[in-house]
This record gives C-alpha cells, sequence and structure tokens, in this order.
C-alpha cells in the first residue's frame, strides 16, 4: 500500500500541477491577454463573466452526469473535456485576430477549464472512497508551486516579448496535462473502482434511498449547505476580483505585469505549507472550523488590498493566500465528503465549483470591469471586502459540524 500510495500521490501531484499551469496561463493573464487584443475592462468583464456563467450549467449536469453514469468514469469524462479544450486550442492558435473569434473559443476554452476543476477533486475521492488514498493536500499544494512558477516566468516573459506567447504556452501546457491524466490509473485500482461503482448502482435500483438527487432536488435535500454555499460565493467574490484584476490593482499602485506575476507567486507560492500540512491537521481541527477560519482570512487579505498603497502592500496581502485560498482548498473538498452522502458527492463538489468560481466569478467578472471603468481599483475592492464581511457572517452561521 506505501507504494501505491506513493504512486498515487506523485501521479495526482502530476495531474494538479499540469492542470494548475494551463489555469495560469488562460485565466491568471486573460486580463493581460485580452487587453494585448484591444478589449476593454467592461469587454473582459463580460468575456470572463459569460465563461463562469456556462460553467454553473455545465458542473452540475455534468455531475450530474457522472453520478448515474454506468458506463462512464469521472476519468473518461476528464480526458474528453481536455481532449476538447485541446482542439480549441490549436484553433485559438492559428486564429486569433478577430474580435468575435477571440471572445468566442476564450469563453469555450474557459468554461471547460473551469469545469475541471471539482471534476479533478472527485476523481481523487473517488480512488480515496474506494481504499486508495493518498496525500491529496501535498499534490495540490503542487499544483500550487507549479501555478506560482509559472507565473513569475510567464510574467517576466510576456514583459521581455509580448502577450502573444501566452495561447501556444497554454497548448504546450495542455499536452503534459492530457498525459497527467492519461497516466493517472492504477490497473488494480480500476477494477475496484469500476466494481464499487456497479455495486453501488446495483444498490441504487434495489433502494430509492441511495438514489441520487436532481440538480433542484440537491438544494431541498441539502438546504444548511446551500446555505454555505451562498457565504462560500461572497468571500470568493473579492478573491475573484484580485485574480482577475490583479494587472489593474497592480499598475494602480504603480506596477506593471513583472510585479503582477511575482505576486501570483508569492500567494500561490505559500499555498504548499498548509496543503502539505493539511493532512495532519484536519485530524485535529474540523474541517468546518477550517472553513471557518479560511473564511476570516479572505475578508482580511481584501481588505488589506484594498487599503494597500504601494505594490509592497499589495505583496504582502497575498501572503494571507495560506489561510485563505491554501486552506480553504482542502477543507472544502474534506468537508463534502463528509456531509454529502456519497450519491451526490460528485454534485457536491460541482456545487463548490459552481459557487468559487460560476457564482462568484461571474459576479467579481462583470461588477469590477464596470467598476474599474467607472470609479477605479479602490471603489472596486472596497465593495469587494464588504461582500466578503457579509459572506464570513453567513459562514458562521451555515456551517454543519463536520466528522
Amino acid at each position: 500500500m506505501d507504494k501505491t500510495y506513493r504512486q498515487l500521490t506523485i501521479k495526482y501531484a502530476f495531474l494538479q500541477s499540469s492542470y494548475w499551469i494551463s489555469q495560469c496561463i488562460i485565466f491568471s493573464f486573460a486580463a493581460v491577454f485580452l487587453q494585448y487584443k484591444n478589449f476593454s475592462n467592461t469587454q473582459i468583464g463580460f468575456v470572463l463573466s459569460l465563461s463562469s456563467i456556462l460553467s454553473i450549467i455545465l458542473q452540475p449536469a455534468i455531475s450530474a452526469f457522472a453520478d448515474k453514469s454506468k458506463k462512464k468514469t469521472v476519468r473518461y469524462i476528464i480526458l474528453t473535456i481536455m481532449l476538447i479544450v485541446f482542439t480549441f486550442t490549436v484553433i485559438f492558435n492559428v486564429w486569433n485576430n478577430s474580435f468575435i473569434v477571440v471572445a468566442t473559443l476564450f469563453i469555450i476554452i474557459n468554461t471547460l477549464q473551469i469545469t475541471l476543476n471539482p471534476l479533478l477533486n472527485s476523481i481523487a475521492l473517488e480512488f480515496m472512497n474506494n481504499g486508495y488514498p493518498f496525500n491529496f493536500g501535498l499534490a495540490r499544494g503542487t499544483g500550487s508551486i507549479a501555478f506560482a512558477v509559472t507565473s513569475y516566468l510567464l510574467g517576466h516573459a510576456v514583459s521581455r516579448f509580448s502577450p502573444g506567447i501566452i495561447l501556444p504556452f497554454f497548448l504546450l501546457s495542455y499536452v503534459f496535462l492530457i498525459i497527467a491524466i492519461y497516466i493517472f490509473r492504477i490497473k488494480a485500482a480500476n477494477k475496484e473502482l469500476k466494481s464499487n461503482k456497479h455495486n453501488n448502482i446495483k444498490m441504487t435500483t434495489d433502494t430509492k434511498v441511495n438514489q441520487p438527487a436532481s440538480v433542484l432536488g440537491f438544494f431541498i435535500k441539502y438546504k444548511r449547505f446551500t446555505f454555505l454555499l451562498i457565504g462560500i460565493a461572497m468571500v470568493f467574490y473579492s478573491h475573484n476580483l484580485i485574480n482577475t484584476y490583479l494587472i489593474n490593482i497592480i499598475e494602480n499602485v504603480g506596477g506593471n505585469s513583472t510585479d503582477m506575476g511575482l505576486s501570483l507567486t508569492i500567494a500561490a507560492a505559500l499555498e504548499l505549507p498548509m496543503m502539505a500540512a493539511f493532512t495532519l491537521i484536519v485530524k485535529k481541527v474540523k474541517c468546518s472550523t477550517l472553513i471557518k477560519i479560511s473564511g476570516l482570512f479572505f475578508l482580511i487579505k481584501s481588505a488589506t488590498m484594498w487599503m494597500a498603497p504601494n505594490v509592497m502592500t499589495v505583496h504582502f496581502s497575498q501572503a494571507f493566500q495560506m489561510l485563505s485560498f491554501a486552506l480553504f482548498t482542502p477543507a472544502s473538498v474534506y468537508y463534502v465528503n463528509s456531509v454529502i452522502n456519497e450519491e451526490d458527492r460528485n454534485k457536491g463538489q460541482a456545487m463548490l465549483g459552481a459557487a468559487t468560481i460560476g457564482v462568484a466569478g461571474t459576479i467579481a467578472s462583470i461588477s469590477g470591469g464596470k467598476l474599474l471603468d467607472i470609479s477605479g481599483v479602490s471603489d472596486m475592492m472596497m465593495l469587494g471586502t464588504i461582500v466578503s464581511l457579509i459572506g464570513f457572517a453567513i459562514i458562521i452561521f451555515s456551517t454543519e459540524k463536520s466528522h
């Protein structure tokens, strides 16, 4: 089992690293690339928000399919989505001179990229719940380091050359991502996973208790979790504002794309220690408590970013990433696994993704772009901080005690 543990941890670390490299390139540098293509801040907000809106629709639909499917594994679904993204990215690299084409392809690729995130969490839980444990936190933290290195190097590369290098880099990263999902398997594990899946399906035919809930039924079945999702979406509102419009925040205090790359690097690099240590932390502190703590630090980070007078303070505010996003990410995955029934867990992970990236990302992209064009960075971050404060209060009262 020790050998299997190491193998799965390494393979999942490669998968997470490849994903977050690609996500850093196409999402974190989205504003940089679209500005290069002469998009205004409002238009950038529209493109990114539409991606988020479509992901809200797509994530629950795919997760419902994964929960009910008798033949298609989560891994198969992920690989299919990746191949679609790769195909569109090849087209994008060849044809990116038209405003409509750039907007359309960017929306499609980002929508599918956002949809992949909860599925990558689901495939990890699928292995762990079937007796093949590995260090999820360490593997996810490795993804953060990959994101950090990519942010730093790409920030310098864009400054030295031009944002035109972003698409070729994304295409190259996707080659590694497809390889990573292809090799994330163990033959013995696959047989057992399929066997357990068919056993679960057989059980659902014998009793109505284990039938997966519909998307609407999910919200009715898990009312308190639904309120928690609202609070999470609200604290992630400012988180998405910062990630989407970091270039604007940096430029507002006198920085450039190199400073932006360094700022992203600081935030991502500090995620690894927390995520790597998470398996030890969660043995002493309940996931529900960790989610509340992370909510507080999302608020602190937003307030610090709002009041930042210079680039150094922006960099300092990114240090709170360790106790906000880095703590929330593994805690929320474990929390869903704890409070959501087995037959609805894929849907639970998808709803989490829909709240953090879909709903929060949509509202942040639209309102952030508009606020930047009308009144500037300070008002944008002030709103983000107020919304985070309300979200934190909701999280405090709606989080259930986990195992």
